[in-house]
């Protein structure tokens, strides 16, 4: 009878042992797996810098005007110049690359396309654009009664991020980590708004220090003068006459 009471105890014994090593399995497994989940959800999407979750694309692309030489044409119309002129200054605002200026050669037009040319040659003066700024090419337009003048250039061109993402629950964030949609409205306006993307790319170089002034100052220093800016009647004052606020 006593070595069956033994019995018990030991099964009872090694039940209770079994048992917990069961719950702290389980719970070693509940634990880890909220590790990984919070791991995968920090890793992931999340990054804590908008301008990394939200990049901004910037590319080139080619802009161009076509100006359509007839046969019996003379030159730039009234409308091909103000279309002319628009582009260039569009040119001189945007972009820092070379104009391409592509002439038919050997078509039926081909005396208005040197009459055309001699305006366009005369609006890219007008416009401060040097000779070295442009190139001259010429296509075939053999086959053709009126070949178009091609001009063109390539510029920077600024792509936002496309937004919407509202998939994360914002009323209950216990980890209070920034959204998935954050940040990318800021990027999306910046890159409609910005007037030249090149910027988004790298800094503009400096342009020529002003120096009127410093050459006004050292040509009185050289004489011996004082380089004391001169002050009018109104804006001398003694210390004495300063009045103060208080009493």
């Amino acid at each position: 009878m006593r070595y069956h009471m033994k019995s018990n105890k030991c099964s009872s014994s090694r039940a209770a042992i079994a048992m917990r090593v069961g719950v702290t399995l389980i719970l070693g497994a509940t634990l880890a797996g909220c590790l990984s989940q919070r791991e995968k959800s920090v890793k992931g999407w999340l990054v804590a810098e908008p301008s990394e979750r939200h990049p901004i694309h910037v590319g080139s692309m080619p802009v161009s005007l076509n100006l359509a030489m007839p046969a019996r044409g003379y030159g730039l119309s009234q409308r091909q110049g103000q279309d002319l002129r628009y582009f260039l200054r569009s040119y001189r605002a945007k972009t820092e690359s070379l104009l391409v200026v592509a002439a038919p050669s050997g078509g039926a037009n081909e005396v208005a396309v040197m009459r055309a040319l001699g305006d366009i040659r005369r609006e890219l003066k007008r416009a401060g654009i040097s000779r070295h700024e442009v190139q001259f090419d010429a296509y075939s337009g053999s086959g053709g009664a009126s070949g178009p003048i091609k001009i063109s250039y390539r510029t920077f061109v600024a792509k936002g991020p496309e937004c919407g993402d509202w998939s994360d629950n914002l009323a209950r964030d216990p980890k209070n980590l920034p959204f998935r949609n954050y940040g990318c409205a800021m990027q999306h306006n910046l890159a409609a708004m910005v007037a030249n993307p090149r910027d988004l790319i790298e800094p503009r170089g400096m342009t020529p220090r002003d120096s009127q002034r410093r050459d006004v100052i050292m040509d009185k220093y050289v004489r011996g003068d004082t380089t004391v800016a001169n002050k009018s009647k109104d804006e001398r004052a003694k210390v004495s006459e300063v009045k103060g606020g208080g009493s």
